[in-house]
């Protein structure tokens, strides 16, 4: 009487399984071939009704989660042709002006990513873009030595803030000095020539 049962249970699951096998298998494949994506946080905003201590509470929570939208690459024989990040506008707007040296930092919990390893030494224009859900800050500070120490203000979550240095020519130690920050892995060395 039991055997039935069971199998009909695998049976269930089969059935269950192979439409999600189907699924990760293609989204598999689109993660092979899409190497560029834009990614878009999405909010939603939840509201629970929960009974406690016989009293109806009301429980309002936002779930976030973030979606990647591929990037259309050529199909033609022909390389593809170089994409730059979208410019970000700078307070006040002013003339247009060139920057040729210019870094872009995209900071969240706990990492910096840099667009370039390597800088050319003079002014450099540095952007932080805060992707976190926390505040970050930047530092920059040449290493091996205890001279003037670059920062970049405290920069709430989803925000981003433009700064210029001049730099000498080294290696440089980026860190957020927020607390706990630096000793989660928030820092890396950008080499400015």
């Amino acid at each position: 009487m039991k055997r039935p049962a069971i199998l009909v249970a695998l049976a269930l699951l089969a059935l269950l399984a192979a439409p999600l096998a189907t699924e990760t298998a293609r989204l598999g494949a689109g993660r092979a071939e899409a190497t560029e994506c834009l990614w878009q946080r999405h909010t939603k905003r939840v509201v629970k009704h929960v009974r406690r201590h016989g009293h109806v509470r009301r429980i309002v929570r936002h779930k976030h989660w973030w979606t990647c939208t591929p990037v259309e690459t050529p199909t033609s024989g022909a390389p593809p042709a170089p994409t730059e990040p979208a410019p970000v506008p700078v307070d006040p707007p002013g003339p247009v002006e060139e920057a040729t040296n210019r870094l872009a930092v995209k900071s969240n919990e706990y990492y910096f990513v840099l667009s370039r390893p390597k800088v050319h030494a003079g002014e450099l224009t540095v952007e932080l873009n805060n992707q976190g859900q926390d505040a970050h800050n930047l530092n920059l500070q040449l290493q091996g030595e205890e001279g003037e120490v670059h920062s970049i203000p405290e920069t709430q979550s989803l925000q981003h803030d433009v700064a210029h240095f001049d730099l000498e020519p080294g290696t440089y130690r980026l860190w957020c000095s927020l607390p706990e920050h630096e000793e989660k892995g928030m820092h890396t060395t950008l080499v400015v020539e």
